[in-house]
């Protein structure tokens, strides 16, 4: 058996390299057609017809026919068993995607074995060897090439309104894509009873005309805020075990159960995305009359997730997406263990480490992407910590309020660290965990504890004021937080009582500590709160109801 794998690098940095919301819809297009049979005149099929190739008709490839394992997220998984039809899909494709997305990076590898588990693990190996390669690109750029102002590549045309000066190859390829009207990527969004069109998605964050239905529906006086939402699935590597497993046992069932467990991430994915606009995205474009929901997809392959939310809507879709998908995945699961009779168990559902940051419109989102990405592997790392074989869901969020830093360590390091003395105190508890209320921190008791703080009767300049102090003085900080708590027990008691409590469910802080911080696992010089990430939630907008809603609304329709 022969395996030849396909896979993209650096998807996030071609998505965003300009800039322009426009350039980034018709490139989460371009890409969606590059490899999902579900998507129009995709280029797979095209080169495999060009080249002669025969498809598979049962699960196992015969004689000089292809199968695939794998086709989301532009990548593929081929197997056949002789070599020539693989390298000529190897040829093709690689001199067809360089015309077809210019710029855009990938690697691949091909690989031999007596079972198509074995061609499939040499192939990886190979593939993960050739991760490091650098490939020239084309166009090739002359010294004297003058060169696009948003991405830094050779230019290959003028632009018409002459605003870019002039566009590189890719940028070329991405307008061309612009056009959704034959969108099938929108559709993994779109419920189908809501009848929704590619118009119905915002296409624009700066319209050069006011009013424009092509625009980001943005709250009307308010600073126009988006959140990033990046989100990848946890415990994969356990069901790839089983999956392993049960493949050794009978070689014939490689290549179909892994074909249909991609089938089901890439469903169970699209159905929870579909649920999260039904139930977050039309109710808010009903409330505010809008011409287009408050959110722009971007990427959805296999499980992983891109898209912009406004700001305020932002956790709420998180909450909804990510019930959805652990609810969907877990039916999935179980049915695929008992049509495929997997040795082992599956896990019970599958999970997602989130990654979300809060950014101006204005903002370059090629940095805020890196950022998102590396706030995901926060939470996905305090998942694994909390549990390896069953990690819950998780989320890290950031809000961008100073220069832009893609790292999540060197931030934390940078904006969220106060040093007194051998003590160090962060103004972020970094990832809280969603779902199941006995995980702590939790993320419901974060949003929770935002609404008390954010209501109209309630101090919250003393808040603020903390964390200014805890730059300057320990002592000072110190005063204003107990002068709060005495303020607060005068005049609102039992919403100080509310507050301790939070604040013991999400760090163990207690009421009498002089502080608003605790030590985790028993780190006596390093100090947290929750209160930097409230500040960061209510800077952003955010409003929510009680745990378990599935829609924002205002208060007083939460009230009635």
């Amino acid at each position: 058996m022969e395996a030849l794998l396909f896979e993209l690098d650096s998807i996030q940095d071609f998505l965003f390299a300009s800039g322009r919301l426009r350039d980034v819809t018709g490139a989460s297009e371009l890409l969606d057609r590059l490899t999902n049979p579900n998507a129009n005149d995709n280029l797979l099929d095209a080169v495999c017809e060009a080249a002669g190739l025969s498809l598979a008709s049962g699960e196992v490839p015969q004689a000089d026919e292809i199968a695939f394992s794998r086709r989301a997220g532009g990548a593929f998984y081929a197997f056949s068993q002789s070599r020539l039809p693989l390298e000529k899909l190897r040829d093709l494709w690689t001199l067809a995607i360089q015309q077809a997305v210019p710029h855009l990076t990938y690697s691949l590898g091909m690989g031999s074995g007596d079972t198509a588990a074995e061609a499939f693990q040499a192939a990886r190996q190979a593939l993960m060897a050739d991760n490091s390669r650098l490939r020239p690109t084309l166009p090739a750029a002359a010294p004297v090439a003058v060169r696009s102002r948003r991405t830094g590549l050779p230019g290959v045309e003028f632009d018409a309104k002459g605003k870019d000066g002039v566009r590189d190859a890719a940028t070329v390829r991405r307008k061309a894509f612009a056009d959704l009207s034959n969108s099938t990527f929108l559709q993994r969004f779109n419920p189908e009873e809501a009848n929704l069109a590619w118009r119905d998605w915002p296409r624009d964050l700066e319209p050069e005309k006011k009013d424009s239905k092509a625009s980001f529906p943005f709250k009307k006086d308010e600073t126009p805020i988006l959140a990033l939402i990046h989100a990848d699935g946890n415990g994969l590597g356990l069901i790839l075990q089983a999956l392993n497993n049960t493949a050794n046992q009978n070689p014939d069932v490689f290549i179909p159960l892994y074909s249909e467990f991609s089938r089901l991430v890439d469903r169970v994915t699209s159905a929870a995305a579909k649920t999260a606009t039904a139930q977050v995205l039309l109710p808010a474009r009903q409330r505010d009359n809008s011409q287009c929901l408050p959110a722009r997809p971007i990427l959805l392959g296999g499980d992983d997730i891109t898209l912009l939310v406004r700001a305020d809507l932002a956790m709420d879709y998180v909450r909804t997406f990510t019930e959805s998908f652990e609810k969907e995945s877990e039916e999935a699961l179980s049915q695929l263990q008992k049509a495929r009779q997997i040795t082992g168990s599956l896990p019970r559902r599958l999970t997602l480490g989130i990654g979300l940051v809060y950014l101006r419109a204005t903002q370059p989102f090629r940095m805020a992407i890196r950022l998102a990405e590396s706030l995901t592997k926060t939470a996905k790392q305090a998942a694994k910590a909390h549990d390896e074989t069953d990690p819950p869901s998780a989320i890290a969020f950031h809000r961008v309020t100073a220069s832009l830093i893609e790292d999540y360590d060197d931030l934390v390091a940078q904006a969220l660290t106060h040093h007194h003395g051998n003590q160090i105190y962060l103004d972020t508890l970094g990832a809280y965990f969603l779902g199941n209320s006995n995980l702590k921190p939790g993320l419901d008791d974060l949003l929770e504890l935002t609404d008390l703080l954010g209501a109209d009767d309630m101090a919250r300049g003393p808040t603020r004021q903390l964390f200014t102090l805890m730059g300057h003085s320990l002592g000072e900080a110190r005063q204003r937080y107990r002068r709060w708590r005495q303020v607060m027990q005068e005049t609102h008691k039992e919403k100080l009582k509310h507050f301790d409590q939070l604040m013991n469910n999400l760090a163990a802080i207690k009421a009498g500590n002089d502080l608003p911080y605790s030590s985790p696992n028993n780190n006596s010089r390093q100090q947290r709160t929750p209160l930097g990430d409230v500040l960061a939630l209510m800077g952003a907008g955010h409003k929510t109801l009680a745990p378990g809603s599935s829609s924002t609304n205002t208060k007083e329709e939460a009230a009635a």
